[in-house]
């Protein structure tokens, strides 16, 4: 029996979680005796990231079928949102007690174990309008056409909040993201609805990567193509969201695999080259967007900069540490503070601001969010029960996705299944990233509206 062929026949969602269990079991025994000091959870983290890619990097190196599965990337958000904080030892865990700081190995560990028995199993059924758009194939002069209109639609909101003066609009790059016009707070009005608009922009990098895929870079459509997203993601970064250009760029360089067979040592450089500057360019936002770029200029990087994500483990240590010790759980006021998202709040005035439960308050902080990631907050519903169960609906939601794959290949359209694998991703990070994200899917299919109507209503 050839590798290959026992990767695929091993290596699957019941290994995966299998090799959660070791590395996390591995990180609890291994774990210090004074775990707060920057580095201090090095190892820990290092055997649980170890678990949790096993199965991901088995089908890479042996370019198993299975490598673009959307649970190999949902692997991946683990240790981005979770625990890249701790391989850097980025800040210490001192707010946290130690017990609280092994509970929260603990529970990525049972989420993520159960994110791969979540995969394993046959796939629900997508809703027939996201099938209908993976499944429609994309010509040349179908991308030719969608790129002006996601770019005039993506800009048009910045553009109206300065009335049309483009000079004026661009002069705002660089500030930091509270001083812009198109800002906006955290309750919105009417202008929520235009405030939508941007996520017809989220296709623009992957519809990129697909022209320079099929017609190369010597284009003037590709050079065209290229301005248009560039411009995008620059007003894009300018609020200050990281985790918008990681999911808009993360989809592109996911396109452009997808529409690239072959080519390994090509593909690898590619995709390293463009995750560093990613990683670099959501650096430089964290740095410049709340003082703008001219004050970070001044003020150049300080010595001990690293690559800060979000400080998740700590915030995620800190909820089991309070609930529900000093506070019940939430149960669905989580649910349903995540499920109503989408209603407009002039629709509903009284529409829930939280999800019944303030972290910073909570811990003597005011005037900013904490973000625990989606497994603190399914923590915060309904404790280890609640953790496993989000695990797991998150494997469900990966195994679905990967029917759109199937489809991407058959109708050489990768658009669909790109940006589902890095909603999906985002949505690691909490409960409404995972809401809030999938509007760019909906964005999608209503541009495939514009195009071609019929093709796109048909389903």
């Amino acid at each position: 029996m050839d590798t290959k062929r026992l990767v695929q026949q091993t290596a699957g969602p019941m290994t995966g979680a299998a090799a959660v269990f070791l590395g996390t079991l591995a990180a609890v025994l291994v774990f210090p005796d004074q775990p707060s000091p920057p580095g201090a959870l090095f190892v820990p983290a290092l055997l649980m990231s170890v678990g949790i890619l096993f199965v991901p990097v088995m089908r890479t190196v042996s370019q198993s079928s299975g490598m673009l599965n959307a649970e190999s990337f949902v692997a991946l958000g683990y240790i981005f949102w979770l625990l890249l904080d701790l391989l850097q030892g980025a800040y210490d865990l001192g707010d946290a007690t130690d017990a609280g700081l092994r509970n929260a190995l603990i529970a990525i560990g049972v989420s993520a174990a159960s994110m791969w028995v979540g995969v394993s199993g046959r796939a629900w059924r997508l809703p027939k309008w996201i099938m209908g758009v993976a499944s429609r194939p994309l010509d040349h002069a179908t991308v030719s056409r969608m790129v002006p209109i996601c770019f005039l639609l993506g800009m048009s909101n910045f553009a109206y909040s300065v009335n049309f003066n483009i000079p004026e609009m661009f002069s705002y790059l660089g500030n930091n993201r509270w001083d812009v016009p198109w800002g906006r707070g955290q309750l919105g009005g009417w202008e929520a609805f235009r405030d939508q608009l941007p996520y017809f922009g989220y296709a623009l990098p992957s519809l990129t990567a697909l022209v320079i895929a099929r017609r190369g870079w010597l284009r003037f459509g590709s050079w065209l193509a290229v301005g248009a997203s560039g411009i995008m993601l620059l007003f894009l970064a300018q609020s200050g969201g990281r985790r918008i250009i990681g999911v808009t760029v993360g989809a592109a360089l996911l396109v452009w695999i997808q529409a690239n067979p072959g080519m390994r040592i090509r593909k690898l450089v590619v995709v390293f080259a463009a995750t560093i500057a990613m990683a670099w360019t959501m650096q430089f936002m964290l740095n410049i967007r709340t003082r703008g770029y001219e004050d970070f200029r001044l003020r150049g990087v300080e010595a001990n900069d690293t690559f800060h994500v979000d400080d998740n483990f700590l915030r995620l240590a800190q909820v089991i540490d309070i609930v529900p010790a000093k506070h019940d759980y939430v149960y669905f006021q989580q649910i349903l503070f995540t499920l109503v998202r989408p209603v407009p709040r002039v629709f509903w005035p009284g529409k829930p601001i939280n999800p019944g439960f303030d972290l910073p308050a909570e811990v003597g902080m005011r005037g900013l969010s904490l973000s625990t990631s989606i497994v603190g907050e399914w923590y915060l519903t309904l404790g280890w029960v609640a953790v496993a169960f989000g695990g797991w609906l998150h494997g469900r939601l990966a195994s679905a996705a990967n029917s759109l794959h199937v489809e991407s290949i058959q109708a050489r359209n990768p658009i669909v299944y790109a940006l589902s694998v890095m909603v999906l991703v985002s949505g690691m990070r909490s409960m409404q990233d995972l809401v809030i994200m999938s509007y760019a899917l909906v964005a999608w299919w209503g541009v495939n509206r514009m195009v071609a109507p019929r093709a796109a209503g048909a389903s």
